[in-house]
């Protein structure tokens, strides 16, 4: 299977791969996975449906995701609903302009 992701439940970036990440986006691979009535797991999203050692999609049907940043930034949201599929996967987009850039950081916050 190939790469694939979801959108921080904050920002609506996906939760990126560690491969090609540009400068200054790099915590958008530190992943928040969040479901009902359990713990969050945190930790680095490898572009495959894991968040460390788990396997989101053996998990839960309905994963909830968050950039950790945007997840602290929100005071540490409990689990609302499922995060929806990123479009580009977490690894096909172009590099970002520093507008993008910006945007992005803001809206982390």
């Amino acid at each position: 299977m190939g790469f694939f992701s979801w959108e921080c439940k904050k920002c609506d970036h996906s939760i990126k791969s560690p491969y090609h990440l540009p400068e200054g986006w790099e915590y958008m691979n530190e992943a928040v996975f969040l479901q009902e009535h359990e713990p969050p797991i945190i930790g680095d999203y490898d572009g495959y449906g894991h968040v460390d050692d788990y396997d989101i999609q053996i998990v839960t049907d309905n994963p909830e995701l968050w950039h950790k940043k945007c997840w602290e930034n929100a005071g540490k949201p409990e689990y609302t609903g499922p995060s929806n599929y990123s479009s580009d996967q977490g690894f096909f987009y172009d590099i970002p302009s520093s507008k993008e850039m910006r945007e992005a950081l803001e809206a982390s916050e």
